[in-house]
């Protein structure tokens, strides 16, 4: 899915993500709800930047689970100290339980399907202790979704000269959303456009409740706004 496009990641989101205060919301989250947590697991991982954060300024320990290569090396590049590896959100096996377990920034959609969805809660579970917490960042909502939204977003690294436009347009396939994603990158008078396409599943929130409690975890609320949107807390029971 990114894999054109993983290595421009990190210039794309940095003025669009603020990845130091969201890091100090899911430390506040994570001590309210087990003051104990120390070993996390980062699900959807992507180029390793919350890890970063949570681990140099909270001090927990961090590994993380990618499906994208790229996002995996770059992820361990930056946190030697945790373990980092190339799965599927909806079977992996670290052969380890964690004492939280985030995915963020809406990584969950790329489960794909309501299976997809049950599977990955499942492997989810698997990698809890008992009591373990659960915070899951949701796509938007099959009630929220809005197809034909067109954006763009521009951006420069004033060091290499790097110029990148990234265009998205969003549509629906049955129960999927469609991002239809083309870049323009461009340094030194010379450019390249290529296109990806990306399918999140739509899940409406009584689904993911659903997902949730036969995943076999206890929901403690979908109602957190820490970051930019509704975030699902649940521990394993």
């Amino acid at each position: 899915m990114y894999d054109r496009s993983a290595a421009y990641y990190d210039l794309i989101y940095r003025e669009l993500k603020d990845y130091r205060l969201e890091a100090e919301k899911i430390d506040t989250l994570l001590k309210r709800f087990d003051s104990s947590a120390s070993r996390l697991l980062d699900v959807g991982c992507g180029t390793g930047e919350h890890a970063k954060r949570l681990s140099q300024d909270h001090g927990y320990k961090v590994d993380g689970v990618d499906i994208e290569p790229t996002f995996v090396e770059i992820s361990q590049e930056k946190n030697p100290e945790g373990r980092f590896v190339t799965a599927d959100m909806k079977d992996f096996d670290l052969g380890r339980s964690y004492d939280a377990l985030l995915c963020l920034f809406s990584s969950i959609g790329y489960s794909g399907s309501l299976e997809g969805l049950r599977q990955s809660f499942r492997c989810f579970a698997r990698h809890l202790k008992r009591n373990g917490l659960l915070l899951c960042e949701p796509w938007v909502d099959s009630d929220h979704w809005s197809p034909g939204l067109i954006d763009t977003t521009e951006t420069r690294d004033p060091a290499s000269g790097l110029e990148i436009k990234r265009v998205r347009e969003a549509s629906t396939e049955g129960k999927q959303s469609v991002l239809s994603i083309t870049y323009t990158v461009a340094v030194d008078g010379r450019s390249e456009s290529f296109a990806e396409t990306h399918r999140l599943g739509l899940f409406s929130k009584a689904e993911t409740n659903e997902a949730l409690e036969q995943a076999g975890f206890e929901l403690l609320s979908d109602n957190f706004d820490p970051i930019r949107g509704r975030l699902f807390v649940a521990t394993r029971r």
